[in-house]
């Protein structure tokens, strides 16, 4: 299934937009983030422990340190591959989406 957020050129380095899903039967979200000049999207859900990273407030960046951060755990993920660097579970992985740029539009594909 393919998700579809439009305006993606008025995000900044660091902005973020969330999306809702199905995640293994059961209604979740994700996000989008601008990193640089690339978009990458993953499901919004601490590696951790089952919670979402954001806290539902949509604000996943935490430039001081360059990186997507758990506002619950203190998890430190790389924006471009979702590895986590810091915290209670280094070398785990954000669940990571394709996504597809055509002008200020993208598509992510999320699994049906």
């Amino acid at each position: 299934m393919e998700i579809h957020i439009d305006g993606i050129g008025a995000m900044k380095h660091g902005d973020t937009r969330t999306f809702g899903l199905m995640n293994n039967g059961r209604p979740g979200d994700g996000f989008v983030i601008r990193y640089h000049e690339g978009y990458y999207a993953y499901l919004n859900k601490c590696c951790h422990w089952p919670v979402s990273l954001d806290l539902g407030d949509g604000d996943f960046f935490y430039a001081a340190t360059d990186r997507i951060t758990c506002k619950t755990h203190g998890a430190v993920y790389r924006p471009e591959t979702g590895l986590c660097e810091f915290g209670p579970c280094v070398n785990a992985q954000l669940e990571s989406y394709s996504v597809r740029v055509q002008g200020d539009e993208l598509w992510v594909t999320v699994p049906d």
